[in-house]
């Protein structure tokens, strides 16, 4: 009897010891893109820590790192001692239309696993993973009655050793530079999205974030190990009422930089439109009066000639910058006694022309300060507005953002964002999100003492910040100021319009440099919305060629940097048939202050061969049946 009990009894140990060794196995798992390319890998150590890596096109592009939460609030620890509780898989197939981007119509096609795991003791959280043919993306849940404070992710990137890569040092403000660089030298313990890297000279990877609205947008920090980055924050911990979703871990991933540039990965990754009727958004080229003189909005006849410009050009909106009347370059409240701008808004109406007006974060921070500026604008005529000085990515301003879009969506204006950081997707959440800066733009002309933008800096935004989002870098400065004079080409800013995607494209000149410009015609007909885009070649830092599509009608353009080169470029992205082209390059010996403007006949699969000055581009539109204003 005793023997049986004593049998028994190691045969109840050995099961359960069976049970505590299976549980404490290393598990794996896998998610691949439909297409084949992208792969992420899940892994769950014998110490219950997870860690992940992706593999693109066969190449590793992130060795095994590691994953994990750290709240403060008991019990919700997950960076050890993890379990697995289940595992649930969905196809997503999706389209949707949004007013400004690199094309109208989006599709959002991925695989999707969402992981759920347990904590020692016994709370859960979620890992949701997406494969796309354009990437992978991961993000935390965490679910908790009332609220939680977060302290920090555990996510870190851990990069094959000698990458080369295009890395901003982090400021608040995002208008630094993208210098190309290996990431085992750098230095800087700070660094910001988007990045870009070049992986074994195999991949292209662009690390970045997306859909954050009620919680701090993050950056990158350099650890002490040379090859390896991690998730940082602008501040120590915050807390989340309901639910915690953490921003998407977003990794475009492509052969060829065509992938990235034309990816729309960070739209799709955000929460569907909150605005159902769109059609009173109405994206556009604008005139910027302030570039010229920043007492510009201080006086009605100026602000008349620019709206006649405006309206010559056949452009849409005219940038006021209301409450800079009196003051150039922080709010005043002279706007609010000063009695000519009824009739200044009536005189941009009677020629057309739109109206956004501008004011800062301190100002409109409030919902008393939203509900006087929006509806003085209602009064006033006025349909957009441009918020300046917000200038940080900590979750009062992250949250700030998305309510003054939802609040102007409900006045129906159009929003832009200044001093500002990157964008994380918020325009397929509010549409009426026409751009924001977060960019070293055509401003640094006007400061005395600042580095303007180079034409490697140019050359290099197409690849990296104007991958995530629109860009409102103020181009086509003509005018060499003295204070900061330009090294591009006169064809190299005639370009930057078609090269830089933004739903306002802000035209920084005064009116007499557009109005007397050899290339008036393509500027009268240029565009700021895509039905489609096509990068055509190029090297970040070099130069770049681009493709988009209005309707049936192409813009091609490039830009250069550094010593001339001839493009040869492949034209089987036309319709069928012969065209007539006017042709804007870059004028021998007068590149500087002129253009070039050629008459060229062009069909489908000819190639059409470009020379570019040092620093220099060009630009053509492809009519399908004449242009037309």
């Amino acid at each position: 009897m005793h023997f049986i009990k004593i049998t028994l009894l190691l045969t109840l140990l050995a099961a359960l010891y069976s049970c505590h060794t299976e549980q404490h196995k290393a598990s794996k798992w896998q998610l691949t893109s439909a297409n084949g390319k992208n792969t992420l890998l899940l892994t769950l150590t014998e110490e219950g820590e997870l860690k992940y890596s992706i593999n693109a096109y066969g190449t590793e592009v992130i060795a095994p790192s590691s994953l994990g939460v750290n709240a403060l609030d008991e019990g919700l620890t997950f960076l050890r001692g993890l379990a697995v509780k289940d595992t649930q898989s969905r196809e997503i197939n999706e389209s949707y239309i949004l007013p400004t981007g690199k094309r109208s119509h989006y599709e959002n096609k991925c695989i999707e696993k969402t992981f759920t795991f347990t904590n020692k003791e016994n709370k859960t959280l979620q890992l949701i993973c997406r494969a796309y043919a354009d990437g992978v993306a991961f993000r935390y849940v965490l679910d908790k009655p009332g609220s939680m404070t977060i302290k920090n992710e555990n996510t870190s990137f851990t990069i094959p050793s000698q990458t080369v890569c295009w890395m901003m040092d982090y400021q608040s403000d995002y208008e630094g530079f993208y210098p190309e660089r290996l990431l085992d030298t750098i230095t800087s313990k700070e660094l910001s999205y988007p990045s870009l890297m070049h992986v074994k000279n195999k991949v292209w990877a662009l690390l970045t974030e997306a859909s954050v609205y009620d919680q701090p947008a993050t950056h990158l920090s350099k650890t002490s190990r040379k090859n390896e980055l991690q998730v940082a924050s602008p501040q120590e911990d915050y807390t989340i009422k309901g639910k915690w979703e953490s921003p998407w871990r977003t990794f475009i991933l492509g052969d060829q930089l065509g992938t990235l540039v034309e990816s729309t990965l960070v739209e799709n990754l955000n929460p569907p439109s909150q605005i159902a009727d769109m059609s009173w958004i109405q994206p556009g080229v604008a005139v910027f009066p302030w570039w010229g003189n920043y007492l510009a909005n201080t006086y009605i006849d100026t602000l008349k000639q620019y709206v006649d410009l405006a309206a010559t050009m056949h452009w849409k909106w005219i940038e006021f910058d209301v409450s800079l009347v009196g003051s150039p370059s922080h709010t005043s409240k002279q706007w609010e006694t000063t009695a000519w701008l009824p009739e200044f808004t009536a005189y941009a109406r009677s020629k057309g022309i739109n109206v956004y007006g501008w004011d800062e974060i301190k100002v409109l921070n409030t919902q008393a300060g939203r509900d006087h500026v929006y509806g003085r604008y209602q009064e006033l005529g006025i349909k957009g507005i441009k918020i300046d000085f917000i200038n940080s990515d900590q979750d009062y301003a992250m949250r700030f953002r998305d309510t003054a879009l939802r609040d102007a969506a409900k006045d129906k204006l159009m929003v832009s964002f200044h001093g500002e950081t990157m964008p994380r997707g918020q325009r397929r959440k509010w549409p009426n999100l026409m751009t924001l800066e977060g960019v070293r733009g055509a401003e640094y002309y006007t400061f005395k003492d600042a580095q303007p933008p180079s034409p490697r800096h140019n050359c290099t935004l197409p690849f990296t910040r104007n991958v995530v989002g629109p860009m409102d870098y103020t181009p086509v400065t003509f005018t060499i100021r003295p204070e900061n004079p330009r090294v591009t080409t006169y064809a190299h800013e005639l370009a930057l319009p078609i090269i830089f995607e933004s739903g306002w494209t802000c035209m920084a000149d005064r009116p007499a440099a557009y109005l007397q410009s050899p290339a008036k015609d393509f500027l009268q007909h240029i565009e700021t919305t895509w039905d489609e885009t096509r990068f055509i070649d190029g090297y970040p830092g070099r130069f770049i060629c681009l493709a988009r599509r209005k309707g049936k009608n192409w813009y091609l353009a490039a830009i250069n940097a550094g010593k001339e080169r001839t493009l040869t470029i492949p034209l089987d992205f036309i319709a069928d048939g012969t065209y007539p082209i006017k042709l804007y390059g870059d004028k021998k010996g007068e590149a500087l202050t002129s253009v070039d403007i050629r008459d060229v006949k062009i069909k489908k699969g000819e190639t059409l061969n470009v020379s570019l000055a040092e620093n220099g581009g060009f630009a053509t539109i492809i009519a399908d049946s004449g242009l037309e204003h």
